[in-house]
Parts: C-alpha cells; sequence; structure tokens
C-alpha cells in the first residue's frame, strides 16, 4: 500500500495569486510563493520511503513549510520537542529544529539534509531506516494527559482530510477568510483552523505570541483577520480593552472549544458578535478525533445554552452505560463518537508506527447525554469518584460551587478526603469549601481548602489535574504553576 498525501498548498481552491500567509513582519506570501517554499522542503524532506518528520517550531514559516511538504510527499509528521527522549524513543529520518536551536543533533545522528530552507537547516539521520510506518499515517500529536512523556496520538491521512473538510461545512469557511494562529499547530486546535483555511484557499495570519496581546491584535488589524479561536481560559480574560480593538477589525467569526465555557461568558461573547453582525461558535473536539467533534449553531443559543452541539458533517455521537453517580441526569453515560478523524491509536515509540488502525468507535473519556441530537457534557468518567461509600463526579462538585474571579478545582485524595484547590480570594474559597461539605453529606474534615497562585492548566486551556494531584501528596503549599 502506498503513503497516503494531503496537499494543502496546490489543490483546486487555492488560487496561485490568493494570499496564502501574512506574517508578522507586515510581508505576505501567495498561494503561488507558499508552493515554491514548499518544493523546497520536499526536496530536502526526499526519501525513499515513508519517513517522519520531527517538527520541534510552532507557528512559525519554517516549521509551516516543514509540515506542509511533508504531507504533501505523504510522510508522517510529528509536533514533538526534539528532545533526546523523544528521539531516542521514535527515530525520526529528518528533524525540523525550532527557530534558532538545532544545536546538539550530530550526537545522536544528524546531519544537515540541505541548504536551510525559508531560513532552518532540516537535519537527516545518518544510520539505517527505522522500522516502518503504516501507509496511512499522518501525524503524532501528544495528548494533554500525556505532557512529558513520550506518548502520542497517530492520526491518519485520511482522517486528517476528512474531518478538515467536515469543520470547513460545518463553519460555512470559505477563501474569503483570514484566520490567526492565535492556537499552538502543535496541538489539534490550532492546527485545525491552519489546516481548515488552507484547504478552503483562505489566508493564515502567522504569529505566535500571546492571543490578547497588543502586538497581536495590531497584527491582526492590520492583516484584515476575519476569525479568532481561543480557549475559555482567553476569553474569560477578553475585557473592555480588548472589545475596543476587536471593533477596529475585521472579525466575524469566533470560535471556542477546550475547556467548558460559562453559560454567562457565553452569552456575553455572543452578543458581543451579534452587536458585529458575527457568529460565536461554541465547539467540542479532541486530540483523538483529529480535531472537532461537534458544534453548536449561534442560532441555537440561548435555547440550546450549556450544549457544544451536535455531531460535525459525517459523524455521530452516541451514549453509552457509565458508572451511575450521585447526581447524575437521566440518560446520562458515556460519550462515544465514529466519525471522520477517529485515531489509527496510540503509540510510545517507533516500533508503534507500522500499525493500522485499532479505533472504530473512540471512547472519548467525557460523560454527557443527548437532547434532540444536541450533546450536554457534564464531566470526565475518570473524575467519579467515591467518598464515604456515595459514588459522586467531582466536575459535577466544581460546577455547583463555582464562582466568577474565583477559579478552583475539586479532587480526591488519600483517606476519602476531597481537596478544594483555589486561586481567588480565601474567605471565597472556604464558603466553597463549607458547600462541598453539604453536598457531600459528610464530616467537615472530609474536604480540604488549598490556595494556590493559579492553578496549572494545560495547553488546551483546561484545568491540568495530574499536576495539581501533587497538592494532595504534600502537605507543602503547592505551586506558583506558569
Amino acid at each position: 500500500m502506498a503513503s497516503v498525501a494531503l496537499d494543502l498548498v496546490t489543490h483546486d481552491d487555492a488560487q496561485p495569486a490568493s494570499t496564502a500567509v501574512h506574517l508578522e513582519d507586515r510581508t505576505t506570501l501567495s498561494y503561488g510563493e507558499l508552493a515554491e517554499l514548499v518544493g523546497e522542503s520536499e526536496r530536502a524532506l526526499r526519501h525513499d520511503g515513508k519517513a517522519l518528520v520531527l517538527c520541534a517550531g510552532d507557528r512559525d514559516l519554517p516549521t509551516l513549510v516543514a509540515y506542509l511538504a511533508a504531507l504533501r510527499l505523504g510522510h508522517a509528521v510529528a509536533f514533538l520537542p526534539a528532545a533526546a527522549e523523544i528521539i531516542s524513543a521514535y527515530q525520526p529520518e529528518f528533524v525540523v529544529p525550532a527557530p534558532g536551536q538545532g544545536t546538539g543533533l550530530a550526537d545522536p545522528g544528524y546531519r544537515p539534509a540541505a541548504e536551510p530552507v525559508a531560513g532552518i537547516t532540516i537535519f537527516r539521520r545518518n544510520s539505517r531506516p527505522a522500522g516502518e510506518i503504516f501507509p496511512d499515517t499522518a501525524l503524532l500529536l501528544t495528548t494533554s494527559g500525556s505532557t512529558g512523556s513520550p506518548k502520542t496520538v497517530r492520526l491518519s491521512c485520511s482522517g486528517l482530510a476528512g474531518n478538515t473538510a467536515a469543520v470547513i461545512r460545518a463553519l460555512g469557511i470559505t477563501a474569503a477568510e483570514r484566520a490567526p494562529t492565535t492556537l499552538p499547530i502543535t496541538h489539534v486546535y490550532g492546527l485545525s483552523v491552519l489546516n481548515t483555511h488552507l484547504l478552503a484557499g483562505a489566508g493564515v495570519v502567522l504569529g505566535d505570541r500571546p492571543p490578547l496581546s497588543l502586538a497581536t491584535w495590531d497584527h491582526l488589524i492590520r492583516s484584515g483577520a476575519t476569525s479568532f479561536a481561543a480557549v475559555p481560559m482567553t476569553y474569560a480574560a477578553f475585557g473592555p480593552a480588548h472589545a475596543g480593538l476587536l471593533g477596529r477589525s475585521k472579525i466575524r467569526t469566533m470560535t471556542q472549544s477546550g475547556a467548558r465555557l460559562d453559560d454567562d461568558l457565553t452569552m456575553r461573547l455572543v452578543r458581543m458578535m451579534n452587536q458585529r453582525d458575527g457568529r460565536f461558535f461554541v465547539m467540542y473536539g479532541q486530540t483523538e478525533a483529529t480535531s472537532r467533534i461537534a458544534r453548536l449553531d449561534p442560532a441555537d443559543l440561548p435555547r440550546r445554552l450549556g450544549s457544544v452541539g451536535t455531531a460535525i458533517p459525517g459523524g455521530t455521537i452516541t451514549i453509552r452505560p457509565a458508572p451511575v453517580h450521585a447526581r447524575a441526569v437521566p440518560g446520562e453515560g458515556a460519550v462515544c463518537y465514529r466519525g471522520p478523524g477517529v485515531m489509527l491509536g496510540y503509540a510510545t515509540g517507533r516500533a508503534d508506527l507500522c500499525r493500522g488502525a485499532e479505533v472504530d468507535v473512540l471512547d472519548t473519556g467525557d460523560l454527557g447525554y443527548l437532547r434532540e441530537g444536541y450533546l450536554y457534557l457534564t464531566g470526565r468518567t475518570k473524575r467519579i469518584v467515591k467518598v464515604l461509600g456515595v459514588r459522586t463526579s467531582l466536575d459535577d462538585l466544581e460546577r455547583m460551587v463555582e464562582r466568577p474571579g474565583h477559579p478552583a478545582a475539586v479532587i480526591c485524595g488519600a483517606g476519602e478526603v476531597v481537596h478544594l484547590v483555589g486561586a481567588g480570594e480565601v474567605a471565597v474559597h472556604e464558603q466553597q469549601r463549607r458547600e462541598l461539605v453539604e453536598l457531600l453529606g459528610v464530616p467537615s474534615r472530609h474536604v480540604v481548602f488549598r490556595h494556590v497562585d493559579r492553578l496549572p492548566l494545560t495547553a488546551g486551556g483546561k484545568v491540568d489535574y495530574r499536576r495539581l494531584a501533587t497538592v494532595t501528596d504534600s502537605r507543602e503549599r503547592p505551586g506558583p504553576w506558569s
């Protein structure tokens, strides 16, 4: 079976004279000019068989060019750091370092493959080829739960193409759009923004500064960006100054994914975009599904407030039985997804890359229920615990005691003790702690409050419960986290 390729640069919707990339130095690249750079990168990435290309950069032109070239050649791309542990585990044939890096690659056996392309040197492995790669493999991406380890999700080229096309249909993306890279392309949400707009023949506003920085908004306004993608923690910090900058922009579409977005904030953003004759999309996705699973049509708000919407075109969401907890909603169960983009499987090293598809229906690990085809998420299956014999959802408890401006997380420690970890005013969190005692119906000593400077977050903007678990393992004050 021949390697499967994906062309995001020279397809029918990519007009050579149309602007493909807006750079921060105020220069632009047309699709024709981008194709020339991709062609140069392809020559440096030529290989006898399917190769693994490790891209260590993020939202910079060399990384973009190498990524597009690798996909067009039918190679697999790993968005991973060029760390010794990763290189040893996956043995990539090529390494594309982040700009300004690349030293130390000679030790594991790499040499420059050609002259620099787009200002960066691509390195080729000197030793004999490593293990075979399944022909349809396109991407290796980390999940929020595998930070700090070489575990990745194996995504297929056919799934990438199918999910990208489905999201284009779901959001109505056209060649007239210009989308900024306000999210890392090393993770599925940010990468989906890039892929969908290139496949639609639209423009990409390339930059890697924080999404709410003045420099970012200056770039968005100058380039004529028409959309904005962000996670909830970004929208929570979207203040009057940003609303003023939005008013000077051409942005008419905003999308959200990652963690749950507060209902009041959702409606504030909806009203803000309605005033601009624009749209605000609540979305839901996972790395294991390549990107998007569901999206909520703005026309369904506020009637469907709290829902993440319906499945993207070609997808099906079902609910399977799951362990019942004290406050389970009727019809609640494990959220499962079948459709474009379901992963091939996981990998922890090169030996896993020869395997084909191992997943048909994806168990997302989320709990939720369906109402007239609309999905409502209620928590994570692994966040169902027993406290003094009563099974309860920690996510449920968080929602029931949440306070605006006082970020808090609920986790379970040893001895059936529930920990409330908060980064706001101590008095407010103490009130939350007392509410948790009442909700759980347990003695006060079974709910403990710990204060942190800030809650640790994953790249997707969700609370990093794995890192937060250190709170329960030590009497020392945790944090701060960045």
